[in-house]
Order: C-alpha cells, then sequence, then structure tokens
C-alpha cells in the first residue's frame, strides 16, 4: 500500500540546482510528490501518475526520477515533475500505479499542500 503526499510550488529547483551545479539541470519542478510504501512487500512504481478532475484524466510522465522505481517497505521516494498551475488547480486525486496494475489514488487539498 502507498501513502502519496504533494507539495505544489516546493523548492525543489534551488535544491536540485544546488546538489548538481555542474551536471543536470532541473528547471521549473514546482511539483513534489512523497510516495511511502506502508505495505510489508516492496513496490515498483512507473514515474508516471494520473490526475483526475473535472476534464477526465490526464497522464503526466515527464517525473523524476525517470523508470521503475522500487520502494521497499517504510521507504519513501520523492518524485518531481513541472506542473500546469491551472490544470492542477482542476485536479481532484493523484493516482500512481505499481507494475501490477494496481491503482493508489490519493485526494488533492488545495491549499494545504
Amino acid at each position: 500500500m502507498l501513502h502519496i503526499k504533494v507539495i505544489m510550488n516546493s523548492a525543489v529547483e534551488e535544491i536540485l540546482a544546488f546538489k548538481t551545479c555542474c551536471g543536470l539541470k532541473a528547471f521549473d519542478q514546482n511539483l513534489e510528490i512523497h510516495v511511502r510504501n506502508v505495505g510489508t512487500q516492496p513496490v515498483v512504481v512507473p514515474s508516471c501518475f494520473d490526475l483526475e478532475g473535472d476534464y477526465g484524466s490526464q497522464r503526466i510522465v515527464a517525473v523524476m526520477p525517470p523508470g521503475d522505481q522500487v520502494i521497499a517497505p517504510g521507504e519513501l521516494k520523492a518524485f518531481y515533475c513541472t506542473m500546469d498551475e491551472d490544470l492542477w488547480k482542476r485536479s481532484r486525486r493523484i493516482v500512481f500505479f505499481d507494475n501490477q496494475g494496481r491503482a493508489y489514488p490519493a485526494q488533492i487539498a488545495h491549499g494545504s499542500e
């Protein structure tokens, strides 16, 4: 089971710029997502998620770090992406999936990210 916490407009861009001063640059990374495995088995999570709202569902695939991420029991992985503010405001749920196709939805509480 996964617990998902979102942080919109986090300071991640400045943090990544500091950590990668001579390498990878990550611009406009304004959405930080913490995914914690609260289960007893490892979970493999692809680096993508769906947003759901009045518009339907939209898959977000430009997520860092790329590729499948193994999250061990008790472990937290952070994901980052550039998020359109208008799309975010219209979104009500964020949904991650594991490599077995199980969905892990979380409500988006606007104003408290």
